[in-house]
Protein backbone atom coordinates (compact mmCIF):
# COMPACT_ATOMS: atom_id res chain seq x y z
CA UNK A 1 0.00 0.00 0.00
CA UNK A 2 1.26 3.27 -0.64
CA UNK A 3 2.71 5.62 1.79
CA UNK A 4 2.64 2.50 3.99
CA UNK A 5 5.72 2.27 6.75
CA UNK A 6 5.54 6.23 6.27
CA UNK A 7 5.33 8.51 9.87
CA UNK A 8 2.34 9.83 10.91
CA UNK A 9 2.24 13.43 10.77
CA UNK A 10 0.77 14.94 13.81
CA UNK A 11 -1.98 17.74 13.89
CA UNK A 12 -1.67 20.68 15.84
CA UNK A 13 -4.97 19.73 17.31
CA UNK A 14 -2.81 16.94 19.02
CA UNK A 15 -0.07 18.93 19.77
CA UNK A 16 -1.98 21.29 21.73
CA UNK A 17 -3.42 18.81 24.01
CA UNK A 18 0.03 17.03 24.40
CA UNK A 19 1.30 20.03 25.58
CA UNK A 20 -1.52 21.03 27.45
CA UNK A 21 -1.45 17.93 29.20
CA UNK A 22 2.32 18.39 30.36
CA UNK A 23 1.70 22.13 30.91
CA UNK A 24 -1.90 21.04 33.49
CA UNK A 25 0.57 18.28 34.88
CA UNK A 26 3.55 20.29 36.09
CA UNK A 27 0.88 23.22 37.14
CA UNK A 28 -1.00 21.08 39.68
CA UNK A 29 2.33 19.49 40.47
CA UNK A 30 3.87 23.22 41.29
CA UNK A 31 0.61 24.45 43.00
CA UNK A 32 0.33 21.64 45.13
CA UNK A 33 4.04 21.76 46.10
CA UNK A 34 3.31 25.47 46.92
CA UNK A 35 0.59 24.42 49.64
CA UNK A 36 -0.03 20.74 50.12
CA UNK A 37 -3.34 21.29 51.94
CA UNK A 38 -4.69 23.09 49.53
CA UNK A 39 -7.03 20.43 48.12
CA UNK A 40 -10.46 21.27 48.52
CA UNK A 41 -10.32 24.30 50.19
CA UNK A 42 -11.82 26.54 47.34
CA UNK A 43 -15.00 26.23 48.80
CA UNK A 44 -14.34 26.32 51.90
CA UNK A 45 -13.11 29.75 51.07
CA UNK A 46 -15.99 30.98 49.11
CA UNK A 47 -18.24 30.00 52.36
CA UNK A 48 -16.14 32.96 54.51
CA UNK A 49 -16.12 35.48 52.13
CA UNK A 50 -19.36 35.27 50.46
CA UNK A 51 -21.31 34.12 53.49
CA UNK A 52 -19.33 34.63 56.44
CA UNK A 53 -18.38 31.06 57.28
CA UNK A 54 -16.22 29.40 59.29
CA UNK A 55 -12.83 31.60 59.46
CA UNK A 56 -10.10 30.18 57.58
CA UNK A 57 -6.55 30.69 57.97
CA UNK A 58 -5.41 33.42 55.82
CA UNK A 59 -2.01 31.86 54.99
CA UNK A 60 -3.74 29.52 52.69
CA UNK A 61 -6.60 31.81 51.40
CA UNK A 62 -4.63 32.77 48.46
CA UNK A 63 -4.42 29.39 46.37
CA UNK A 64 -7.98 29.08 46.09
CA UNK A 65 -8.34 32.36 43.19
CA UNK A 66 -5.32 31.39 41.84
CA UNK A 67 -6.37 27.45 41.17
CA UNK A 68 -9.34 29.10 39.97
CA UNK A 69 -7.36 31.01 37.19
CA UNK A 70 -5.19 28.36 35.67
CA UNK A 71 -7.77 26.37 35.82
CA UNK A 72 -10.24 27.82 34.02
CA UNK A 73 -9.37 27.04 30.67
CA UNK A 74 -7.52 27.97 27.70
CA UNK A 75 -5.02 26.30 25.16
CA UNK A 76 -1.76 27.15 26.60
CA UNK A 77 -0.85 28.57 23.65
CA UNK A 78 2.28 30.24 25.11
CA UNK A 79 3.34 27.78 27.01
CA UNK A 80 3.31 25.58 24.00
CA UNK A 81 5.04 28.17 21.84
CA UNK A 82 8.03 28.07 24.91
CA UNK A 83 7.93 24.06 24.33
CA UNK A 84 8.03 23.55 20.64
CA UNK A 85 10.35 26.24 20.77
CA UNK A 86 12.83 24.15 22.59
CA UNK A 87 12.08 21.38 21.05
CA UNK A 88 13.43 22.92 17.53
CA UNK A 89 16.70 23.47 18.29
CA UNK A 90 17.43 20.01 19.66
CA UNK A 91 15.89 20.61 23.31
CA UNK A 92 13.71 18.58 25.36
CA UNK A 93 10.45 19.20 26.16
CA UNK A 94 11.26 18.17 30.00
CA UNK A 95 13.65 20.62 30.36
CA UNK A 96 11.40 23.44 29.52
CA UNK A 97 8.79 22.44 31.19
CA UNK A 98 9.33 25.13 34.53
CA UNK A 99 9.98 27.86 32.64
CA UNK A 100 6.44 26.93 30.47
CA UNK A 101 4.55 26.83 33.35
CA UNK A 102 6.28 30.09 34.70
CA UNK A 103 5.13 31.82 31.69
CA UNK A 104 1.42 30.18 32.12
CA UNK A 105 1.31 31.52 35.49
CA UNK A 106 2.72 35.59 34.19
CA UNK A 107 0.10 35.26 31.60
CA UNK A 108 -2.24 34.45 33.96
CA UNK A 109 -1.19 36.93 36.84
CA UNK A 110 -2.25 39.43 33.62
CA UNK A 111 -5.57 38.03 33.11
CA UNK A 112 -6.58 38.75 36.77
CA UNK A 113 -5.60 42.16 36.91
CA UNK A 114 -6.68 42.69 33.39
CA UNK A 115 -10.23 41.71 34.26
CA UNK A 116 -9.83 44.08 37.56
CA UNK A 117 -9.20 46.88 35.17
CA UNK A 118 -11.91 46.35 32.82
CA UNK A 119 -14.66 45.28 35.64
CA UNK A 120 -14.89 41.89 34.32
CA UNK A 121 -17.14 39.75 35.25
CA UNK A 122 -16.80 36.41 32.77
CA UNK A 123 -13.79 35.10 31.13
CA UNK A 124 -13.63 31.59 28.93
CA UNK A 125 -17.43 31.05 30.35
CA UNK A 126 -16.47 31.54 33.70
CA UNK A 127 -16.42 34.14 36.93
CA UNK A 128 -13.72 35.97 36.73
CA UNK A 129 -11.79 36.21 40.31
CA UNK A 130 -12.95 39.09 41.12
CA UNK A 131 -16.71 38.26 40.30
CA UNK A 132 -16.63 35.67 42.58
CA UNK A 133 -14.58 37.19 45.48
CA UNK A 134 -13.94 40.82 45.01
CA UNK A 135 -10.92 42.66 42.91
CA UNK A 136 -9.10 42.75 46.53
CA UNK A 137 -9.05 39.00 46.20
CA UNK A 138 -8.32 39.11 42.64
CA UNK A 139 -5.61 41.65 43.41
CA UNK A 140 -3.83 39.58 45.71
CA UNK A 141 -4.51 36.60 43.51
CA UNK A 142 -2.33 37.85 40.74
CA UNK A 143 0.13 39.07 42.37
CA UNK A 144 0.59 35.50 43.90
CA UNK A 145 0.44 34.03 40.61
CA UNK A 146 3.68 36.32 39.57
CA UNK A 147 5.65 35.10 42.32
CA UNK A 148 4.83 31.65 41.58
CA UNK A 149 6.32 32.74 37.85
CA UNK A 150 9.14 33.27 39.01
CA UNK A 151 9.04 30.68 41.41
CA UNK A 152 8.63 27.96 38.37
CA UNK A 153 11.21 29.62 36.41
CA UNK A 154 14.12 28.78 38.77
CA UNK A 155 13.08 25.54 39.16
CA UNK A 156 14.38 24.65 35.92
CA UNK A 157 18.12 24.43 37.44
CA UNK A 158 16.65 21.29 38.51
CA UNK A 159 16.07 19.80 35.08
CA UNK A 160 19.61 20.29 33.91
CA UNK A 161 19.60 24.02 32.66
CA UNK A 162 22.52 25.41 33.26
CA UNK A 163 22.62 28.66 36.38
CA UNK A 164 23.51 31.29 34.12
CA UNK A 165 21.07 30.59 31.86
CA UNK A 166 18.14 30.17 34.58
CA UNK A 167 19.20 33.58 35.36
CA UNK A 168 18.81 34.92 32.22
CA UNK A 169 15.92 33.34 31.46
CA UNK A 170 14.27 35.17 34.86
CA UNK A 171 15.76 38.36 34.16
CA UNK A 172 14.34 38.42 30.98
CA UNK A 173 10.67 37.73 32.48
CA UNK A 174 11.51 40.49 34.93
CA UNK A 175 12.17 42.93 31.78
CA UNK A 176 8.87 41.52 29.99
CA UNK A 177 6.98 42.13 32.74
CA UNK A 178 7.53 45.76 32.80
CA UNK A 179 6.95 46.10 29.10
CA UNK A 180 3.53 44.28 29.55
CA UNK A 181 3.16 47.06 32.82
CA UNK A 182 3.63 49.83 30.07
CA UNK A 183 0.97 48.06 27.57
CA UNK A 184 -1.62 47.84 29.86
CA UNK A 185 -1.07 51.52 31.00
CA UNK A 186 -0.96 52.62 27.20
CA UNK A 187 -4.27 50.55 27.00
CA UNK A 188 -5.96 52.39 30.50
CA UNK A 189 -5.19 56.31 29.12
CA UNK A 190 -5.86 55.24 25.76
CA UNK A 191 -9.43 55.17 26.87
CA UNK A 192 -9.60 58.60 27.93
CA UNK A 193 -8.07 59.83 24.47
CA UNK A 194 -10.00 61.34 21.34
CA UNK A 195 -6.69 60.89 19.17
CA UNK A 196 -5.32 57.47 19.54
CA UNK A 197 -3.18 56.62 15.68
CA UNK A 198 -2.92 53.43 14.57
CA UNK A 199 0.87 53.42 15.06
CA UNK A 200 0.48 54.21 18.70
CA UNK A 201 -2.41 51.10 18.59
CA UNK A 202 0.66 48.88 17.07
CA UNK A 203 3.04 49.70 20.13
CA UNK A 204 0.75 49.34 23.13
CA UNK A 205 -0.80 45.86 21.60
CA UNK A 206 3.56 44.77 21.22
CA UNK A 207 3.85 45.87 24.59
CA UNK A 208 0.32 44.17 25.99
CA UNK A 209 0.43 41.51 24.07
CA UNK A 210 3.54 40.78 21.61
CA UNK A 211 6.39 40.79 24.21
CA UNK A 212 5.12 37.59 26.15
CA UNK A 213 4.58 35.48 23.10
CA UNK A 214 8.43 36.69 22.15
CA UNK A 215 9.46 35.34 25.41
CA UNK A 216 8.06 32.13 24.95
CA UNK A 217 9.79 31.19 22.04
CA UNK A 218 12.69 33.44 23.30
CA UNK A 219 13.08 31.34 26.86
CA UNK A 220 12.31 27.80 25.18
CA UNK A 221 14.90 28.49 22.52
CA UNK A 222 17.42 29.66 25.16
CA UNK A 223 16.48 26.21 27.19
CA UNK A 224 16.83 24.12 24.72
CA UNK A 225 20.47 25.45 24.13
CA UNK A 226 20.09 27.56 20.87
CA UNK A 227 22.61 29.72 19.77
CA UNK A 228 21.87 33.70 19.46
CA UNK A 229 20.70 33.59 15.95
CA UNK A 230 18.54 30.46 16.63
CA UNK A 231 17.22 32.71 19.71
CA UNK A 232 16.82 35.68 17.69
CA UNK A 233 14.74 34.52 14.89
CA UNK A 234 12.29 32.47 16.98
CA UNK A 235 11.97 35.58 18.93
CA UNK A 236 10.53 37.48 15.86
CA UNK A 237 8.49 34.80 15.44
CA UNK A 238 6.70 36.06 18.31
CA UNK A 239 5.84 38.92 18.82
CA UNK A 240 3.99 39.78 15.08
CA UNK A 241 1.71 36.53 16.35
CA UNK A 242 1.55 37.82 19.73
CA UNK A 243 -0.20 41.12 18.05
CA UNK A 244 -2.24 39.59 15.41
CA UNK A 245 -3.46 37.43 18.21
CA UNK A 246 -4.40 40.80 20.42
CA UNK A 247 -6.09 42.48 16.87
CA UNK A 248 -7.91 38.97 16.09
CA UNK A 249 -9.00 39.84 19.79
CA UNK A 250 -10.61 42.88 18.72
CA UNK A 251 -12.54 41.48 15.66
CA UNK A 252 -13.69 38.81 17.43
CA UNK A 253 -15.33 41.46 20.38
CA UNK A 254 -17.65 42.86 17.85
CA UNK A 255 -18.03 39.72 15.23
CA UNK A 256 -18.54 36.71 17.46
CA UNK A 257 -21.22 35.19 19.36
CA UNK A 258 -21.14 35.07 22.63
CA UNK A 259 -21.30 31.46 22.86
CA UNK A 260 -18.05 31.06 21.07
CA UNK A 261 -16.69 33.49 22.40
CA UNK A 262 -17.24 33.46 25.79
CA UNK A 263 -17.55 36.59 27.57
CA UNK A 264 -20.32 38.96 26.04
CA UNK A 265 -19.51 40.39 22.60
CA UNK A 266 -18.68 44.09 22.15
CA UNK A 267 -17.05 44.31 25.71
CA UNK A 268 -14.10 46.50 24.24
CA UNK A 269 -16.92 49.24 23.13
CA UNK A 270 -18.55 49.10 26.24
CA UNK A 271 -15.23 49.88 28.28
CA UNK A 272 -14.60 53.01 25.59
CA UNK A 273 -11.22 51.02 24.73
CA UNK A 274 -9.27 52.15 21.60
CA UNK A 275 -8.56 49.03 19.73
CA UNK A 276 -7.51 48.80 15.99
CA UNK A 277 -10.86 48.81 14.75
CA UNK A 278 -11.44 51.90 16.32
CA UNK A 279 -8.43 53.90 15.56
CA UNK A 280 -8.82 52.97 11.66
CA UNK A 281 -12.69 54.15 12.18
CA UNK A 282 -11.83 57.94 14.07
CA UNK A 283 -9.45 58.38 11.26
CA UNK A 284 -11.65 57.30 8.45
CA UNK A 285 -15.37 57.40 9.50
CA UNK A 286 -17.83 60.43 8.94
CA UNK A 287 -19.45 58.71 11.91
CA UNK A 288 -16.46 59.95 14.53
CA UNK A 289 -18.18 62.17 16.60
CA UNK A 290 -20.91 59.83 17.31
CA UNK A 291 -18.53 56.70 17.70
CA UNK A 292 -16.72 59.22 20.68
CA UNK A 293 -19.90 59.66 22.29
CA UNK A 294 -21.09 56.01 22.25
CA UNK A 295 -17.31 55.20 23.86
CA UNK A 296 -17.19 57.78 26.32
CA UNK A 297 -19.96 56.47 28.19
CA UNK A 298 -18.05 53.82 29.62
CA UNK A 299 -19.45 51.26 31.12
CA UNK A 300 -23.48 52.94 30.59
CA UNK A 301 -23.71 51.82 26.88
CA UNK A 302 -26.87 49.80 25.89
CA UNK A 303 -26.78 47.26 23.40
CA UNK A 304 -28.00 48.95 21.11
CA UNK A 305 -25.61 51.84 21.14
CA UNK A 306 -23.04 49.17 21.28
CA UNK A 307 -24.96 47.53 17.92
CA UNK A 308 -24.59 51.27 16.52
CA UNK A 309 -20.82 51.64 17.13
CA UNK A 310 -20.35 48.08 15.58
CA UNK A 311 -21.97 49.05 12.55
CA UNK A 312 -19.60 52.53 12.34
CA UNK A 313 -16.63 49.91 12.61
CA UNK A 314 -18.28 47.86 9.56
CA UNK A 315 -19.40 50.40 7.51
CA UNK A 316 -15.71 52.67 7.83
CA UNK A 317 -14.17 49.22 6.55
CA UNK A 318 -12.49 49.13 10.10
CA UNK A 319 -13.09 44.97 10.40
CA UNK A 320 -11.53 44.66 7.20
CA UNK A 321 -8.91 46.77 7.58
CA UNK A 322 -7.99 45.13 10.75
CA UNK A 323 -8.43 41.50 9.49
CA UNK A 324 -5.51 42.66 6.95
CA UNK A 325 -3.30 44.16 9.18
CA UNK A 326 -3.65 40.67 11.05
CA UNK A 327 -2.57 38.99 7.88
CA UNK A 328 0.13 40.98 7.40
CA UNK A 329 1.77 40.18 10.85
CA UNK A 330 1.32 36.70 10.47
CA UNK A 331 3.01 37.17 7.11
CA UNK A 332 5.88 38.63 8.69
CA UNK A 333 6.27 35.93 11.70
CA UNK A 334 6.87 33.39 9.13
CA UNK A 335 9.68 35.00 7.37
CA UNK A 336 11.35 35.29 10.54
CA UNK A 337 10.26 31.38 11.30
CA UNK A 338 12.03 30.77 7.77
CA UNK A 339 15.47 31.91 9.25
CA UNK A 340 15.77 28.74 11.65
CA UNK A 341 17.64 25.47 10.78
CA UNK A 342 15.51 23.43 9.24
CA UNK A 343 15.56 19.67 10.78
CA UNK A 344 12.79 20.07 13.43
CA UNK A 345 8.77 19.01 13.34
CA UNK A 346 8.12 21.70 15.62
CA UNK A 347 8.44 24.37 13.02
CA UNK A 348 5.44 23.23 10.67
CA UNK A 349 3.65 23.38 14.27
CA UNK A 350 5.09 27.08 14.81
CA UNK A 351 3.29 28.38 11.41
CA UNK A 352 0.25 25.97 11.90
CA UNK A 353 -0.05 28.05 15.39
CA UNK A 354 0.73 31.44 13.47
CA UNK A 355 -2.54 30.35 11.28
CA UNK A 356 -4.57 28.88 14.15
CA UNK A 357 -4.50 32.40 15.36
CA UNK A 358 -5.99 34.16 12.37
CA UNK A 359 -8.69 31.57 11.90
CA UNK A 360 -9.41 31.21 15.77
CA UNK A 361 -13.46 32.17 16.86
CA UNK A 362 -13.06 32.55 19.95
Amino acid sequence: MAGEGAPRTTSLAEVLTTHAKLVNAEIERLLLEADPRRRGFGDEMARYLRFGGERIRPSFAVFAPMKHVVEAGGKRVRPTLCLLACEAVGGRVERALPVAVGIEFLHAFTLVHDDVMDNALVRRTKPTVGAIWGDAVAITAGDGLFALALKAMLLSKDRGVPLPTVVRVAGMAVDTSLLLAQGQMMDLLFARSADVSIDEYMEMIRLKTGVLLEFSLRAGALVGGADDAQVEALARFGAPIGMAFQIRDDVLDVTADEANLGKPVGGDIREGKRTLLVAHALAHSPRRDRLLAILDRRGECTDAQVQEAIGILRDAGSIAYAQGVARDLLAEAKEALAEVPKGSGTLEHLAQIADYIIGRER
